[in-house]
């Protein structure tokens, strides 16, 4: 093991001398080296892992910020490096030569597909999944096979409590599992008509009612037929107004916009609570994750960078940038390279409209920009098209705007911009930022 976890660090050291990352690549050579190596490094540890379609970024990094305002040792896999060699590169950046963890807690974010892989050689405390949406086709397929994915996670982890969205009909069938589980939820009727992703029962296939419903297939369901429905959360928001909320009798306000910023509020404190080390009011001190709601000093303007990549997700953003009270310039980047999905049919499957109440033209750019402008122009909005991944001609055009600035941006859109982002409008580099 000790020949491994050297191979990786030095690795690590070369790859940072060149102002790389450092994410993925040191445990994989590790992993080529011992296969289990994980399992080694992992003893001991308080692991919590995070799995889902939508959320998990940002929930992982509301967990890490409430155990560091509690002053707790913890490490958490950054820039979304959440597969196999991801993990395995975290936990060797944070452990000894000799393979034991410097970190009381682990908090992990794990890709849907990866987690049966990578839970052969963990032991979790606590499995949070936050959701569970259509997302990337070719190579999650429907829900039915990311539920099945994190199924299979979670039998070779029996001895970890869930955290599971009371009101994801998909995901809170994994209540149904041997684990023992917390819930979460929001109290709120947006009467969302949002494309929806699970329309029948996942115990019988009746059409699933709904009292109430916040965002695509979340809210209050219930099924006529075997009784399947929304259990009221242990964790549940409410009385929502504004920025402000009640959670656990307290009355909260947070700086992130959005319903579902409100959702990784609530699943961070189910999970901060489980373990219980952290306070629900430092939740609200935390202002975003990278790439998630990031935002950048443009000589005094905003420029507010999201990540997006299905349609539940990209409809959810653009109506909350929308429906925020200032003058704004937006950009839509899409790739379609193999970390965002080759099929970009999904956009045709998300709602523009409310672009149309903000600003006459937007801006496309990406490999993908002809795509988006084309499914622009069918909801009415008109496009300045960068063709191609021409980021230094984008930042140009922010330099230049005299109003904020808005990028919805596919994974690796996000990334190879917000390099550039942070050279012109500073930051830090995505290895450093929790």
């Amino acid at each position: 093991m000790i020949l491994s976890i050297v191979t990786a660090k030095l690795i690590a050291f070369v790859l940072r001398l060149f102002n790389k990352g450092a994410t993925t690549l040191p445990g994989r050579a590790a992993l080529k080296i011992k296969y289990n190596v994980l399992t080694k490094l992992s003893r001991n540890v308080r692991i919590i892992c995070v799995t889902g379609t939508n959320g998990k970024t940002t929930t992982c990094a509301l967990i890490a910020h409430a155990l560091k305002e509690a002053g707790c040792s913890y490490f958490i896999n950054s820039g979304g490096a959440n597969m196999l060699s991801g993990v395995t590169t975290a936990f060797i950046m944070n452990s000894s030569i000799l393979g034991r963890c410097r970190k009381e807690f682990a908090i992990l974010e794990c890709d849907e597909n990866s987690l049966p892989l990578i839970s052969r050689y963990l032991d979790a405390e606590i499995v949070a999944v936050t959701n569970i949406f259509r997302d990337q086709l070719d190579r999650y397929g429907e829900i039915s096979h990311t539920l099945a994915s994190i199924k299979k996670g979670i039998e070779n982890m029996p001895r970890a409590e869930l955290i599971l969205n009371a009101d994801d009909p998909v995901s809170f069938s994994l209540s149904e599992m041997k684990n023992s589980y917390v819930t979460f939820g929001l109290s709120a009727d947006f009467k969302s008509n949002a494309v929806s992703d699970c329309r029948f029962c996942p115990r019988c296939s009746n059409e699933l009612k709904y009292k109430t419903k916040t965002l695509a297939q979340l809210g209050s369901f219930y099924c006529t037929k075997c009784g399947y429905r929304r259990r009221t959360p242990d964790f549940e928001i409410s009385d929502i107004s504004g920025s402000c909320f009640m959670l656990r009798g307290e009355l909260l306000s947070t700086s992130l916009g959005g319903l579902y910023n409100l959702y990784n509020i609530a699943a961070a404190a189910a999970v901060i609570s489980a373990i219980k080390a952290g306070k629900l009011k430092s939740l609200c001190t935390f202002s975003g994750a990278f790439g998630r709601m990031e935002k950048f000093n443009n000589n005094g303007k905003t420029v507010l960078l999201l990540l997006v990549k299905n349609p539940v997700g990209l409809s959810a953003c653009i109506k909350y940038i929308c429906s925020v009270k200032s003058d704004m310039e937006i950009a839509f980047a899409l790739n379609d390279n193999d970390a965002d999905g080759r099929d970009v049919s999904w956009i045709w499957d998300s709602d523009f409209t409310p672009v149309l109440s903000k600003c006459d033209c937007v801006y496309t750019i990406g490999k993908r920009s002809l795509d988006m402008a084309l499914r622009l122009k069918y909801d009415g909005i008109k496009s300045d098209i960068i063709d191609g991944e021409n980021y230094g001609k984008l930042i140009e055009t922010i330099k230049n705007c005299n109003s904020d600035f808005v990028v919805f941006s596919s994974y690796t859109a996000m990334m190879n911009m917000r390099r550039l982002f942070i050279n012109e409008f500073g930051g830090k580099n995505f290895w450093e930022t929790e």
